[in-house]
């Protein structure tokens, strides 16, 4: 911000969440239940295993989250062609969409933005069918979903993110704002050695930003604002999944907000990070019941307590 402001920020404050860290959860799985690697690059998204794995991933997770689970692709042209592929049936009649959608009912996140509150409105109440474990909302990163709703408590207990938000750098518009900003680097660089141009912008306290350096800063906001759309207040609580592995790199990691770091764990199975997740969900789903069950106590006890004052 402070480059596209064109404006030095003396102080700068990244606070901690007001959460309790047992209240969420972090993993990365680099792989899916049958050991493929979850990575949604254009090398690899359009391939069967990889997406016939995501897909099983996601129906374990589905089985395991309760209630609201939200699952962001890179873009819609990848979310569609995985679900397309999940809708397939296989050699033995069934289908991985089946899997995915026999524990929780499903909303696609539709292009046309008209149309997207009657997706918001079929979601929430997809989530009080009690013939269901809740539902699951698929989305894209930068959509009206992954940026605009607020999926507190039971509409949000956990969110996946299926890839990292690269925009096409064959974008006419990506190229030109890369290069852009490529050509002020070398001038700011220029200017600070005293080749040529001035160092005003140096001296400033303005930190020149490459091209590279925009790129990836656009993803990993498009992420951050994809985990945000769970744990949203302090008694709220949820898991955030990440399934790709270039999110264990070192960028990626530094990327993610300052206050979800501490959390992370990286599995190297699948397996173990199931079985993680699984506990971390049966345990805030007891400490949430005991917690509204004290609550529901202290409300009887003030009622009773004004009942006897009036009977004095």
């Amino acid at each position: 911000f402070s480059h596209d402001l064109q404006l030095p920020f003396q102080v700068s404050i990244e606070n901690p969440h007001v959460i309790d860290p047992s209240q969420v959860w972090l993993g990365i799985l680099p792989v899916g239940p049958s050991n493929v690697k979850l990575n949604s690059s254009y090398r690899t998204r359009n391939l069967t295993e990889y997406k016939n794995d995501l897909g099983n991933a996601i129906a374990n997770f589905s089985r395991v989250i309760p209630d609201g689970l939200l699952v962001f692709f890179p873009s819609f042209v990848v979310m569609n062609t995985c679900i397309q592929a999940w809708q397939t049936p296989r050699a033995n009649g069934s289908s991985i969409w089946e899997h995915i959608t026999k524990h929780k009912q499903p909303v696609i996140e539709p292009r046309e933005s008209k149309i997207f509150a009657n997706a918001s409105e079929d979601f929430k109440a997809k989530l009080e069918d009690p013939s269901f474990n809740g539902a699951i909302f698929f989305g894209v990163c930068r959509g009206k979903a992954s940026e605009g709703l607020d999926f507190s408590d039971k509409a949000g207990r956990g969110v996946i993110v299926t890839g990292i938000p690269y925009a096409m750098r064959v974008d006419p518009k990506v190229k030109i704002k890369m290069s852009v900003l490529d050509d002020e680097c070398r001038r700011v660089e220029a200017g600070r050695r005293g080749k040529q141009g001035s160092a005003a912008k140096a001296s400033s306290g303005l930190v020149a930003l490459s091209g590279d350096q925009w790129y990836r800063q656009q993803a990993s906001r498009a992420v951050n604002q994809a985990i945000g759309r769970v744990i949203r207040h302090r008694h709220d609580y949820g898991a955030i999944i990440l399934c790709d592995e270039r999110f264990q790199d070192r960028g990626a990691l530094n990327d993610l907000s300052k206050w979800l770091r501490p959390h992370v764990n990286c599995f190297q199975t699948f397996g173990s990070g199931l079985r993680s997740l699984t506990a971390f969900c049966r345990d805030s789903g007891m400490k949430q019941k005991q917690q509204r069950g004290g609550m529901q106590g202290k409300q009887e006890q003030k009622e009773n307590q004004e009942v006897g004052v009036q009977l004095q």
